[in-house]
């Protein structure tokens, strides 16, 4: 349970963060951190009762920071945990490059995923260049820091006495040959 709260106390803390590097830096090329804490906690957190708690969680603080559609990011980030927990499960995600793939895929989904679901409730404008040319500068942005994210709620799952924390890869040795 001190695992749980202290991730989720760092996951607010981000997201605080990321509100005020949203002053600072241009929209496109402020990174998504909450996102990306929610998908270091599909890649290498054990638990999915409580990966799926905590992303519930950050998504709604980040419903209530970002004043959009209440449930908007809550559901998003509960598919974006479920999806890096499967991909996690069935592609090989420990290197730097699979996990720059990987952060740019979702964030690219994400960012479909959630002007998709704008347009479905409220009756925006959907899909538009402007709005495609700005997802496609803020993927790279947040698939550089994939990695990061995903070695942070690693360590610190290790660190906190996960059960697991942080799967390491596993190693094969060369085994002697009998006489």
């Amino acid at each position: 349970m001190k695992a749980i709260l202290v991730v989720l106390a760092a996951g607010v803390l981000v997201l605080i963060a990321q509100g005020a590097l949203a002053t600072v830096l241009p929209g496109p090329y402020c990174p998504d951190l909450g996102l990306l804490v929610v998908l270091g906690i599909g890649l290498r957190w054990e638990g999915l009762t409580s990966g799926i708690f905590m992303a519930a969680v950050l998504g709604f603080v980040a419903d209530l920071l970002s004043g959009s559609l209440l449930g908007q990011h809550t559901l998003l980030r509960l598919f974006a945990f479920l999806g890096a927990r499967v991909a996690d499960r069935q592609l090989n995600l420990r290197g730097v490059l699979p996990l720059l793939i990987f952060g740019m895929a979702a964030s690219l989904i994400y960012a479909v995923a959630v002007i998709a679901l704008g347009s479905f409730v409220m009756e925006s404008a959907g899909l538009s260049w402007p709005w495609l040319a700005d997802a496609l500068r803020h993927a790279p942005v947040n698939a550089v820091l994939t990695p990061a994210a995903a070695a942070a709620v690693g360590r610190l799952s290790g660190w906190l006495g996960e059960e697991e924390g942080g799967r390491r890869p596993l190693r094969l040795e060369a085994g002697r040959r009998p006489a």
